[in-house]
């Protein structure tokens, strides 16, 4: 009787032609100041509140041919989202489809679509990006881009605890600069601006906040006093990364010249828990 000898079966894989990648990319994209404007430089600053404006064509798509009736058509889909540096949305992605048949004459013909977000009210300055998604129904294929943009504005520095920041007292309540000699004269209006960061956030965050005043004469006795100068209570779609707050007392003709101590309290009812902050200014 011979011997049998086993021979192992070895599995090689498909060494085929591999399948062609995928040519989907989205081209000719930016962001814009205004509808149908130059792509936006890469220094240009938006600012808060503002309306960004996005334009983008779509190549490398499939195209399906149905040879009864000589139609070609294109399917695909897309989602353009405007997000901050985390990846977090700032305003709700705007959807569609380009569902489109094309003629023989339209072969180096390419979608193009616009879109534009308004940007939230409270964001600080720093770096933001469209991202943009796009879905290939006929191919089987998809493509993702993500196009840069810069906010201008307040610059703030994040806080786990209640805080105000960027304090500052103005001539006017239309100064953008804060003085850097907080001085007045008897009879003028002091106003001053600040920044609320750190507070918590509820639900749809939303957020509920309050501040008073007490102003301190020379001598340590009460000038002005305001318990509860505003009150600040809402939602948004993204959370606000600062809240604005504002003040302003208007002194008399008669007004003793010295140093006065502004006492600001913020409290954050949906966090529970409070700041206290004290500025100085002198009446000459």
């Amino acid at each position: 009787m011979h011997p049998v000898f086993l021979i192992p079966l070895l599995l090689f894989p498909n060494s085929g032609p591999e399948p062609a990648e995928s040519q989907l990319a989205v081209v000719d994209a930016g962001v814009q100041a205004s509808e149908d404007a130059p792509f936006a430089a890469a220094d240009y600053r938006f600012l808060p509140g503002d309306y960004v404006y996005f334009t983008f064509q779509v190549a490398g798509f499939k195209i399906k041919s149905e040879q009864r009736d000589e139609v070609h058509r294109i399917a695909l889909s897309y989602e353009i989202t405007p997000e901050d540096s985390k990846g977090v949305a700032l305003a709700p992605p705007e959807t569609d489809r380009i569902l489109t048949d094309l003629s023989p004459e339209d072969k180096n013909w390419l979608p193009k679509r616009r879109v534009s977000f308004m940007l939230p009210s409270f964001i600080t300055s720093g770096d933001y990006r469209i991202h943009v998604a796009v879905d290939d129904i006929f191919g089987k294929a998809a493509a993702a881009a993500d196009f840069p943009f810069r906010v201008g504005g307040e610059k703030m520095e994040p806080s786990p605890t209640l805080t105000v920041e960027n304090f500052g007292f103005l001539r006017s309540e239309n100064d953008r600069e804060a003085l850097k000699v907080a001085a007045f004269r008897p009879g003028d209006t002091v106003y001053a601006r600040f920044e609320m960061v750190g507070y918590r956030l509820g639900p749809k965050n939303s957020y509920r906040l309050s501040y008073g005043l007490t102003v301190l004469r020379p001598d340590g006795k009460p000038f002005f006093q305001q318990p509860k100068a505003a009150e600040l209570q809402s939602d948004s779609y993204y959370p606000a990364q600062f809240l604005p707050g504002e003040i302003n007392l208007t002194t008399t003709p008669d007004t003793s010249r010295g140093e006065y101590v502004l006492v600001l309290t913020v409290h954050d009812v949906t966090g529970n828990q409070s700041y206290e902050t004290r500025q100085a200014f002198s009446v000459e």
